[in-house]
């Protein structure tokens, strides 16, 4: 089921990269900045508006798999999965399930009084 999630969003991402690339620009872009002049109709007159809606698509399809996916490998219980993290034993912290030890002051050394 992950892998099959997990190949869907790979092609998502690659296909909503592709479609804003090949989105046609508002201005004129760099061909303006050179006194040429671009053109919009390599892909018809009428294809930015079919571009814009299915690149919506692909990021709303983005989003929804992106937390989709988090769900999943997090699982519905909330215990961590995967490898343990070098930072559960860090020095500094008490590892997990052991209670620290008792901090008192020993006695004063007989014959030295405060």
């Amino acid at each position: 089921m992950l892998f099959l999630l997990d190949t869907v969003f790979i092609l998502i991402c690659l296909l909503l990269v592709f479609m804003v690339v090949i989105t046609p620009s508002q201005s004129e872009g760099l061909a303006g900045a050179f006194g040429g002049m671009g053109s919009d109709t390599f892909f018809g007159t009428k294809a930015h508006q079919h571009i814009s809606k299915f690149t919506i698509f692909l990021a709303t399809a983005f989003l929804i798999l992106g937390i989709g996916i988090n769900f999943a490998v997090k699982g519905k219980t909330g215990t961590k999965k995967g490898p343990p993290s070098i930072m559960d034993n860090a020095p500094g912290t008490a590892p997990t399930g052991t209670n620290p030890a008792p901090t008192t002051n020993p006695p004063p050394p007989p014959g030295k009084n405060p």
